[in-house]
This record gives structure tokens, C-alpha cells and sequence, in this order.
């Protein structure tokens, strides 16, 4: 009886401690230690927009957020990429260097610039997102390339001006043609005669004439809207792939400046460099994305020397227009000017000498 009473006393002890024990867990678990809220217990992680791959991009392709390519998205700061973009602006227009998974963050590596160094596998050049264009290369002036003013990316028509001459439809070969006579026989055996051949007038005297040309054989220019809507893909000589290699180390500028983050992650304080003026010569290839049935009539017009210029289209303007050939006969016609100056009883005369401006002289610093 003492034994069992003995156990029963120790287990009775042990379920109290366990219930007291118990309680003041619980009570510890509903008290939050120190000052600490409830709304304290929340961990919050620190985000930053980031611009990512909102869709698959295959190599090559251009990305533009109006298309829905890419998107911004709240990515933890903690698992940043080393480089990455933060305004959907630094990636618009760029192009795919190669495949980037939907949802992927876009690295500066990843892209290319317009009419740079776009490719991973073949030649820079032959990524260009479309694989029903062409890139075809016509040579250009200041005037001919808008003063300049043509980008990569732009979209533009070219116009052409052909010079034409009348020809012979049997020899095709220009008027006019040139004449032999041919001896008649009789006693003095005939006068062969040989010249430019015109055709024969009574002369004012009476006497007969043969009238012919006094100058070159007159030409006729005709003006035309041809390739249309061709996209600019690159102006100048292409470099090597070695000189177009994109670096890897500079990923992009923090809010309020301070120097560029490169893929260590610490910022470096840099000088921002300014923008240079890419200076050009008179005559520069300009690289077209164009149509295989367009780049064949660029090709025909080069060789048969046409003057060739590029009108810049308003951005997102890509309709096809209607224009009619432009020579001599439709500015007559458009613009009512008479083909012969009429016969006026009257001329004009000047009532006093034109006024001219004389040049200031520069004035000598003062001593």
C-alpha cells in the first residue's frame, strides 16, 4: 500500500508540473516579447521593378512593350541579377542576342543594338527578326539620307529619279540617227552623202534644207515613289565581329546617380561621358530591310544609274501610298505654268538699282 501510494504521489507531481509548465508556454506564445507588435512579426522582403521577358523571345526578335514583349515586374533585391534594366525605355527597339525564357529577367548581355552587334551563332548582321526581309546595302549622300537625319530602326521610302532619252524602237539606240546616201549612178556616178539625219524644209529663200539637230539629244526626267517602307538597319561600314563585342561589365545607373553598378554589384564613381556626335562623311552605305522582290528593284536601279533619295515615314506610319511619276509634263499641268511665255504688248522696267547689303567690318580689340 505505502509502494503504491508513493507512485501515485509521483505521478500525480509530474501531471502538475506538466500543467503549469504548460500554461506558462502558452501564455509566453500569446505575449509577444519586449515591444514588439503583432504587425512586427511580418517579415517584409524589399522589392525592385525589373524588366523581364513578359512572352518567349526567339533570337533576333526586337523588343518593344507596346507588343507586350517585355513587362516590369517586382523582383526580391536580395536575388538581383548583377545587371539588369529598371525602365521598360532601355530596352525598347534593342534585339534579341539569343532565346529568353518567358518570365526571365533581361540582361544588358542578352541585347543588341540597332544595326550592332546583335548575333551569338553566324554573322552580326543576319539577325534581324524577319525572316521575309532582306538587308540590302545602297549607297547615300547628306541630301539622299535626309541630311543625316536617319536612324537605325527608322522606317523610310525611297524615291528615284530616272533620266530618260528617245532611241530608235528598231536599233535602240538614241536619236537622232545618222544617214548615208547611197551613189545613184549616171554619168558622174552620184554624190554619196552622210550626216545627222533631221529632215528636209523649204527654207524662207525658197531653197530647200535639211534641218537637224544643234545640240545633244535632249533627255526627259522622271521622278517616282518605289521601294516603300524599308526599314533603316544600319548606316556604314559594317566593323569586325571583334570590334563589336557588347561589354559585359557595365550594367546600369542607380536612382540619384553615383556611378555605374558593373557585375561586381559595388558601385563605381565614374564621370558620365558626354554624348558623342557621330560624324559622317558624304557617302555612306545605309543597310535596308526591304522585301526580296524590293531588294531586286534597288538592285535595277543602281545599275541603270538612277539618282536615288530616302523620304523619312513618321514613326508607326507603315501604310502603302499611292503616287503618281513626276516629269516635266505634270509640273506644267499641276502648277498651270504655260509651255510658251505669251506675247505681252508690254515689259518691264527696272525703276532703280537692287539694294545690296554691305558686311559690317569686325571691329579691332581695344588695346
Amino acid at each position: 500500500m505505502r509502494n503504491n501510494r508513493t507512485v501515485l504521489i509521483v505521478v500525480g507531481v509530474l501531471i502538475l508540473v506538466c500543467v503549469v509548465g504548460g500554461f506558462f508556454f502558452w501564455r509566453n506564445m500569446q505575449t509577444p516579447p519586449g515591444d514588439l507588435t503583432p504587425g512586427d512579426m511580418t517579415v517584409e522582403v524589399p522589392e525592385t521593378q525589373i524588366v523581364v521577358a513578359a512572352q518567349d523571345v526567339d533570337p533576333g526578335k526586337q523588343l518593344f512593350s507596346e507588343d507586350g514583349a517585355i513587362r516590369l515586374q517586382p523582383w526580391p533585391e536580395d536575388s538581383l541579377p548583377p545587371e539588369y534594366f529598371d525602365a521598360l525605355d532601355q530596352v525598347d527597339g534593342k534585339f534579341a542576342r539569343m532565346e529568353i525564357p518567358r518570365g526571365m529577367p533581361i540582361l544588358p548581355r542578352m541585347l543588341g543594338e540597332p544595326g550592332g552587334s546583335i548575333a551569338v551563332y553566324g554573322s552580326s548582321a543576319s539577325l534581324f527578326g524577319d525572316e521575309g526581309k532582306r538587308a540590302y546595302v545602297i549607297p547615300m549622300d547628306t541630301q539622299g539620307a535626309v541630311a543625316w537625319a536617319i536612324k537605325p530602326g527608322d522606317h523610310v521610302d525611297v524615291l528615284a529619279a530616272i533620266q530618260l532619252v528617245p532611241v530608235d524602237e528598231e536599233f535602240q539606240t538614241p536619236l537622232p540617227n545618222l544617214f548615208m546616201s547611197l551613189p545613184t549612178g549616171g554619168e558622174d556616178g552620184g554624190v554619196a552623202l552622210n550626216g545627222v539625219y533631221g529632215r528636209f524644209e523649204t527654207l524662207p529663200n525658197g531653197q530647200p534644207g535639211l534641218i537637224f539637230p544643234s545640240g545633244d539629244n535632249p533627255t526627259y526626267i522622271v521622278v517616282q515613289l518605289t521601294v516603300q517602307d524599308a526599314v533603316v538597319w544600319h548606316i556604314g561600314v559594317w566593323p569586325e565581329e571583334e570590334e563589336m563585342a557588347q561589354p559585359t561589365g557595365v550594367a546600369r545607373e542607380p536612382e540619384g546617380g553615383g556611378g555605374l553598378i558593373p557585375e561586381g554589384g559595388a558601385p563605381q564613381q565614374q564621370a558620365t561621358p558626354a554624348a558623342v556626335a557621330v560624324q559622317r562623311v558624304e557617302v555612306e552605305p545605309v543597310t535596308l530591310l526591304v522585301t526580296p522582290q524590293d531588294a531586286l528593284v534597288l538592285k535595277y536601279l543602281q545599275e541603270m544609274g538612277a539618282d536615288l533619295d530616302l523620304a523619312l515615314r513618321a514613326k508607326g506610319d507603315t501604310a502603302p501610298v499611292i503616287t503618281e511619276p513626276v516629269w516635266l509634263s505634270y509640273i506644267l499641268d499641276r502648277y498651270q505654268i504655260p509651255d510658251a511665255p505669251p506675247a505681252l504688248p508690254v515689259a518691264p522696267q527696272s525703276l532703280e538699282e537692287q539694294l545690296e547689303l554691305t558686311p559690317l567690318a569686325p571691329e579691332e580689340p581695344e588695346e
